[in-house]
């Protein structure tokens, strides 16, 4: 955030090439959200491999119309400064990390550090100061003898985000040190527990440090103005954490892989969590940042998206309890899209809502987790709902009416799974399932549902040892597709079972990024292997087209068959470099495009025809 938090800036990475990487930046309005400068972006070409030390990417300038953007690639060691109002690079400077210097004699300068490598188990760090605009520095101080941390082979050492300190690493005598800038010289040593430093944090008013460890001990907390230091026993994923510095205890933030933002008092004598903070969208978090009162707080997430919180929407310092989300997430809409299922850790259960009216329908006691998978027939008629252990199926006007059972084999453990309801109502089921030896297999069963579950097929599916890739299972259960291995199967009705069908150019489909068009004729991916998207008939296997050349696809979706015949008879939509184009599906010829940095193809509705549905910050276009 800007000094007076009224804007922020956001920095993301793009990587066109494994050998060149494109930053791009936004400032921001706090308040709406709405870009208000930018983009501002530079390229860089060389090694791909990016440091991740949890340093400043991106600061403000004290007077807040300067940003400072610096490099992600190691090689290249430098930062770019740009000026806000008018949208120009001002500067290029060398350094390794950077900040501007908010107080003191050197106010408005930027410092640096470089890491010179000394005997090839020690750096010396060097610091630097800065003008806008001057691509001459001032040699201030260095710092001998810093050990090789084994985090990335690099020293620990980060600015306070005021510019008044340097705070370094020493692995060698498990202590962190802090360098004053305005006279360089060192005035702290905090000792740490026995662990490897992964990174350092101050909070955002440069008055107390943290340091995020590796191995055992458990972490500890510095305060700069008396030097006290509390430890606690709170474990830490590798997204930087952020601590907010009050009178009588400290507020840290803990964001999470499932999406989630801990929050915790800490204190000289305790530490409680007092919130869990469940973010909007179904993306892992990217990164935090609170503001300075710990009022509010910025959440990045790996969609591109990013989202302001209002702490006090949250009932204000009293305690609640663990699990509770601040509003349910939508988890799927049913086939006419008359309901809709969320889930929601503050009701417990999958809750159905009438998308006219908004009244609840249905069971209202099927418990919810996250990560459950929910199924409809196409008429609307019934939910499935999965979790890990069980399946249970209802009626959706008569919620009593209703069964449960566990489909997964004794002695594997389902880490991923999709389900679909076939026209009859039989339920298929495709799972990737992980054995107590972690060897990889994959399962596609099909369900009869009349009055008692009956498993009618079953087939075992080898898989590669580190498959990660989807399934794609078709919306009416018909047609399922893996993508590692690549094996495509199609129901028999005669048979009642899957038989193995082949596509043309199917190599094609290997780790795809793919979807099927709403009547599930058609199915277009993605190639890893020479980026051209492709289109199949799904009945037949053939290829229908095969369109031009897109890196770095991000989505695919079909339109359903259009009526208006000057369009053609089907469009594509595809989601890449932060824009969305649509073609016509077998001329290739160009229908519509639009570009924007926060863009997410989602599907194209039945009811739009040639309308792609989009999310971008907090409107749905």
């Amino acid at each position: 955030m800007s000094p007076d938090e009224k804007t922020f800036v956001s920095t993301s990475l793009s990587l066109p090439s494994p050998y060149t990487c494109i930053i791009t930046s936004y400032v921001c309005d706090s308040e709406t959200g709405h870009c208000i400068s930018g983009p501002f972006e530079f390229e860089e070409s060389g090694n791909s491999f990016l440091s991740g030390t949890g340093v400043l990417d991106t600061c403000f300038n004290p007077d807040g119309k300067h940003i400072l953007v610096r490099s992600r690639k190691t090689p290249s060691h430098h930062a770019v400064v740009w000026e806000i109002e008018k949208g120009e690079k001002v500067s290029q400077i060398k350094g390794s990390d950077f900040v501007f210097i908010h107080c003191g004699r050197n106010k408005g300068r930027i410092a640096s550090v470089d890491w010179i490598d000394g005997d090839g188990s020690s750096f010396c760090v060097l610091v630097k100061l800065w003008d806008i605009g001057n691509d001459i520095s001032d040699r201030l101080f260095e710092v001998t003898g810093v050990a090789v941390t084994r985090f990335q082979g690099i020293p620990i050492a980060r600015f306070s985000p005021d510019g008044q300190y340097l705070a370094v690493g020493r692995r060698s005598e498990n202590v962190v040190e802090l360098w004053n800038l305005e006279d360089g010289k060192s005035t702290h040593r905090f000792p740490y527990p026995t662990g490897y430093i992964r990174s350092l944090h101050f909070s955002p008013t440069s008055d107390c440090l943290m340091p995020a460890l590796n191995g055992p001990g458990h972490p500890c907390l510095w305060r700069l103005d008396t030097q006290e230091m509390t430890s606690f026993d709170i474990g830490f994923d590798e997204i930087p954490p952020a601590i907010i510095h009050s009178p009588n205890a400290n507020r840290l933030f803990l964001p999470r892989y499932n999406a989630v933002v801990e929050i915790w008092e800490v204190s000289m004598i305790s530490s409680d969590m007092i919130f869990m903070i469940e973010h909007l969208t179904t993306s892992s978090i990217k990164s935090i940042c609170p503001s300075r009162d710990g009022q509010r707080l910025l959440v990045g997430s790996y969609d591109g998206t990013i989202r302001m919180r209002d702490m006090e929407d949250l009932g204000g310092s009293q305690p609640i309890i663990q699990g509770v989300t601040d509003e349910p997430r939508i988890i799927k809409f049913s086939p006419s899209g008359k309901m809709v299922a969320t889930g929601s850790h503050r009701s417990g259960y999958v809750e159905l809502q009438d998308t006219t009216t908004w009244e609840l329908v249905g069971p209202r006691d099927v418990e919810y987790e996250r990560g459950i998978e929910i199924a409809f027939p196409a008429d609307d008629k019934q939910i499935a709902v999965f979790d890990r252990n069980r399946v249970t199926i209802c009626d959706i006007m008569h919620p009593e009416n209703r069964l449960s059972f566990d489909p997964w084999p004794k002695g594997r453990h389902v880490y991923y799974w999709k389900a679909a309801f076939q026209t009859c109502n039989n339920l298929v089921i495709c799972a990737r399932l992980r054995g107590d030896r972690n060897e990889i297999s994959g399962l596609l069963q099909v369900w009869k549902l009349k009055d008692h579950s009956k498993c009618m097929s079953s087939l075992d599916i080898n898989m590669n040892i580190n498959a990660i890739w989807p399934i794609f299972l078709a919306p009416d259960g018909l047609t399922v597709i893996f993508t590692d291995p690549v094996l495509c199967y199609s129901w028999n009705h005669e048979t009642a079972q899957f038989d193995r069908i082949h596509f043309t150019d199917e190599a094609h489909l290997y780790r795809g990024y793919g979807a099927y068009s709403p009547d599930v004729k058609l199915f277009p991916c993605h190639s890893r292997k020479d980026n051209d998207v492709r289109v199949w008939d799904t009945r037949t296997g053939q290829l229908c087209r095969k369109h031009i050349t897109m890196p770095d696809v991000d989505g695919i979706a079909l339109s359903p068959a259009l009526n208006d015949p000057s369009l053609g008879d089907r469009l594509i939509a595809i989601h890449y470099s932060n824009t969305v184009k649509l073609f016509d599906v077998y001329t290739c010829m160009l229908s519509a495009g639009t570009q924007d940095g926060a863009w997410h193809l989602l599907e194209m509705e039945q009811s739009w025809r040639p309308i792609v549905t989009i999310i971008q910050s907090e409107s749905t276009i």
